[in-house]
């Protein structure tokens, strides 16, 4: 797995989830939270996937809206998330790092995390921060939150580099990548003739 520096890292803070949220930082220092508390929202938690959010993956994802900029923009069905979820599962244990679930309150919401860009196109054998939410929940900077997370943790692994593939017309989840302090690199064309613009981040 290209990116990280030369040692197998457990999965330390994936498994049991990575928190976020309004005041995050007072509670670790042992301070309370000043903000009012009728305005506190829980943030994204990442976890390693298990093979129940395959179907939960397969909901949330059945929506064109969803799939538009994603490879050919084909709605999969729920063996080929049964497959995934096998896949991030299998990346966790051998690098603390994957597509993890992203739970907000409980609930699955979609995934983020760190996986390999496997396409024999584009930043072959580089390390990409990837994201994927439900329509429901967009507009709420959720896949900022997560997306970042999930980048936190890549840091803390020894990844000294990671790449976001944006398909060109995607204005959101460009400005996702923007917001990781990403800035655009190379524009790509994906088999099918699509504009792909690739984002890089140094973490070094």
């Amino acid at each position: 797995m290209r990116g990280v520096r030369g040692r197998r890292l457990p999965l330390r803070g994936a498994a049991g989830g990575h928190a976020l949220g309004p005041g995050a930082g007072a509670r670790a220092a042992g301070r309370s939270d000043p903000g009012p508390r009728r305005l506190v929202v829980t943030g994204p938690r990442l976890r390693v996937p298990t093979a129940a959010d395959a179907d939960r993956w397969s909901e949330l994802f059945d929506d064109a809206a969803v799939m538009r900029f994603i490879g050919s923009g084909e709605v999969r069905d729920r063996p080929y998330y049964a497959g995934l979820v096998q896949r991030q599962q299998e990346l966790a244990g051998a690098t603390g790092l994957c597509l993890f679930s992203v739970v907000v309150d409980g609930e699955v919401v979609g995934f983020a995390g760190i996986h390999p860009w496997s396409h024999p196109w584009g930043p072959t054998g580089s390390l990409e921060a990837g994201w994927r939410l439900g329509r429901r929940f967009w507009g709420r900077g959720l896949a900022t939150a997560a997306a970042r997370a999930a980048v936190g943790l890549a840091r803390e692994r020894g990844v000294d580099r990671l790449v976001s593939m944006v398909h060109a017309e995607n204005a959101a989840s460009a400005a996702v990548a923007r917001r990781l302090g990403m800035t655009p690199s190379a524009l790509h064309r994906s088999p099918d003739g699509a504009p792909v613009q690739e984002f890089g981040l140094l973490l070094g």
